[in-house]
């Protein structure tokens, strides 16, 4: 029997090897189909590399525009800051040097789709391209610069020269400018242009524009200046362009020839980049007439009154321990223009030490923009705070152009000003009550404790009853006469100026004058309490307490809010300060105190980028939100808020999006060829673990039978 169970046994055995052999099969089975299922994906997708293929229309005399279908950009992954992948497309010479390519060349970056497809155009103004050149479109990776080794795709292009450049529109700008006076006024110069429809706008600008000014003829065009009479004036679709240039009467001279050139926008002249250029006739006679008529006389002398510059006169109104006023009255500002941004000309308008110097005038001083009339007058006021005033110095009142800062060279006109110093700080009883504490002094007349000789008064201990003395102690305490035992406090009545007079009190023996708290020790001579009725007049000297009162002068120094100054900064979208923001990163300006309502145009420089209007709401305060485009250019960039009366400005850093403060990043999420790996990888833990134990279960129990 024994040989029969073990023969029994070893054939079970031998059938649990055959299910053990057979489950292992199956596990290698299915790990083989598993590692092919995730391995096909893989391969697939290694097997897609990003190609493009590009469409090309000619807008003639303008653009070219490359229409951008692209492929197999699925494994590129999304920047910190980006909510989708892009990739970088630029036009390139063929064979040129990539390490060549700028910041500022014309490109664009689009956006990749879920499929790894993109569709984007690339527009190409005329004046970067070239006919005797190839060219050829390159794609890279999104903020960085191209390589050779970089570059996902590339593909060259052809380009209809001819349908770019029409022989029949070779139109050469030109314009004609006729002149109208307007006797000792102006000229008006039409302008009537065309030809000018190769010009393209600019940044910033909704249409292309030139310049056009006035100067002498043969005149040296590296002498115009920005301050110089001059227009933008914008160019039609057509090409063509209708303007006025006004030329005030003051800055021409009959004995001199003129001509009125053009040339591009945002620049200076030079006779490289003139569009044109034609000679002007001015009827000088109408400009400047000849009417020595009577009549004209008596205005005559009104002429010599209009000053060869401007003049002012700046009277002071004193506000007692507070301000003073400065009531400007200006004639002769005519010549002063508008600034950009300003719907009329202003002035500054500061009160300066004589003789100091203008170097150190700062932002933060106290100081007006005075609107200019349109006949040069100007009426403001100056307010000066008392605390900014020293009466050991002399002042005067200067003016200088709107937007900078005072020279000896730029200062329109001073005008030297007198302040009553006595109106401004009177020297009124306020400023005694800092003294009460002196008073104290009066507890020496302890000292008169010789007096007590009056103890001839028999009743001398009667003054502790203060039904009878305590009213001549009053004066001592007149805001609390209830003690009268304490005459040594009679030091603090000493706001009542009387305690100037214990010195006629050479008699203490006489009880009359127990008014006077310099003898306090005399109260025991009140024994004639009669007389004291007396001193019940002192009793009003409780009110004098009120001159503490005046310590409310002291609330001029309120006068220091003026010194507030109007700063623009940098925060995030919850009000909190920014040190700088990274490329597609969301910025907020904000500007304070500012008057509500007040309207600022926004604009980052420095090829300028115009933001959202600011509007000064009720608590002082003007923002404008800008997002950072992916692409602009990293470093210190300026932000300007202007208004119709100031300009303000702040510098500010934009950062690399992938430099370090410039974003965070995070590992990758979502499918993908490694998810899908870690995935096949877990299942077949999984499953080898479940056929393992099964085994084992298997094992144990043939063991067990």
């Amino acid at each position: 029997m024994t040989e029969t169970a073990l023969a029994a046994r070893r054939a079970r055995g031998d059938g649990g090897q055959l299910r053990r052999r057979g489950i292992l099969a199956f596990v290698m089975t299915a790990f083989v189909a598993v590692g092919g299922v995730i391995a096909a994906p893989i391969a697939a997708q290694a097997a897609e590399e990003p190609s493009i293929m590009v469409g090309v229309t000619e807008v003639a005399n303008e653009r070219v525009v490359f229409a951008i279908e692209g492929t197999g950009f699925g494994d590129i992954q999304a920047l910190p800051g980006q909510t989708e992948p892009h990739a970088y497309f630029k036009l390139n010479e063929v064979g040129s040097d990539l390490s060549e390519v700028a910041q500022d060349d014309t490109s664009i970056s689009a956006s990749i789709a879920e499929g790894g497809t993109l569709s984007d155009e690339l527009s190409v103004p005329i004046g970067e391209l070239d006919a005797s050149k190839s060219y050829e479109v390159i794609s890279w990776p999104s903020r960085s610069f191209p390589t050779e080794e970089n570059v996902y795709a590339r593909t060259a292009v052809t380009i209809d020269w001819d349908a770019l450049f029409p022989s029949d529109e070779a139109a050469v700008p030109s314009f004609t400018a006729e002149a109208t006076e307007f006797a000792d006024e102006r000229v008006d110069f039409a302008i009537e242009g065309s030809g000018f429809g190769d010009v393209t706008a600019l940044p910033g600008q909704t249409e292309p524009h030139a310049y056009f000014t006035l100067i002498e003829v043969d005149a040296d065009l590296s002498e115009v200046g920005q301050a110089d009479t001059a227009i933008s004036a914008s160019i039609a679709e057509d090409g063509t362009l209708s303007d006025v240039l006004e030329v005030p009467a003051d800055d021409l001279d009959a004995t001199k020839s003129y001509e009125v050139i053009s040339w591009p926008s945002r620049s200076f002249p030079s006779d490289d980049n003139l569009y044109a250029r034609t000679a002007v006739t001015i009827d000088w006679d109408a400009l400047f007439p000849e009417e020595p008529s009577e009549p004209a006389e008596p205005s005559e002398p009104a002429e010599p009154e209009e000053p060869v510059g401007p003049t002012f006169a700046a009277e002071a109104t004193e506000v007692a321990n507070e301000r003073v006023d400065f009531a400007i009255e200006g004639s002769g500002f005519g010549d002063v223009t508008a600034l950009p941004g300003q719907t009329e000309p202003h002035v500054y308008f500061k009160l300066n030490e004589v003789g100091s110097d203008l170097s150190e005038v700062a932002q933060d001083d106290t100081s007006i923009s005075a609107e200019v009339a349109e006949d040069g007058t100007i009426t403001d006021v100056l307010p000066v705070p008392a605390g900014e005033l020293d009466s050991a110095k002399s002042y005067e009142v200067i003016s200088w152009p709107s937007r900078s800062f005072p020279t000896e060279e730029n200062v329109y006109a001073r005008a030297d000003v007198t302040i009553d110093w006595d109106a401004l700080f009177p020297e009124s009883d306020p400023s005694e009550p800092a003294e009460p504490s002196e008073p104290a002094e009066p507890g020496e007349p302890a000292e008169p404790t010789d007096p007590a000789e009056p103890a001839e008064p028999t009743d001398p201990a009667e003054p502790t009853d203060p039904t009878e003395p305590a009213e001549p102690t009053e004066p001592a305490e007149p805001t609390d006469p209830a003690e009268p035992t304490d005459p040594t406090e009679p030091s603090e009545p000493a706001e009542p100026t009387e305690p100037t007079d214990p010195a006629e009190p050479t008699g203490p023996a006489e009880p009359a004058e127990p008014t006077s708290p310099a003898e306090p020790t005399g109260p025991a001579e009140p024994t004639s309490p009669a007389e004291p009725t007396d001193p019940a007049e002192p009793t009003d000297p409780a009110e004098p307490t009120e001159p503490a009162a005046p310590s409310e002068p002291a609330a001029p120094t309120a006068t220091a809010e003026p010194t507030q100054e109007t700063a623009i900064e940098l925060t995030d979208g919850s009000g909190n300060p920014l040190d700088g923001v990274a490329q597609g990163g969301d910025v907020t300006f904000r500007i304070a105190p500012v008057e509500a309502g007040t309207e600022f145009a926004v604009t980052v420089h420095s090829d300028p980028v115009t933001l959202p209007t600011a509007v000064g709401d009720a608590d002082g305060v003007a923002t404008s939100s800008w997002t950072v485009p992916a692409d602009f250019p990293v470093g210190d960039h300026t932000v300007r808020f202007v208004s119709d009366t100031d300009t303000y400005e702040l510098t500010f850093t934009v950062l690399a999006a992938d430099a370090p403060g410039g974003g965070s990043g995070l590992a990758p999420t979502g499918s993908g060829p490694a998810t899908e790996l870690l995935a096949g990888a877990g299942i077949m833990t999984i499953l080898c673990g479940a056929v393992l134990i099964l085994v084992r279960r298997r094992v144990v129990s043939a063991s067990a039978r």
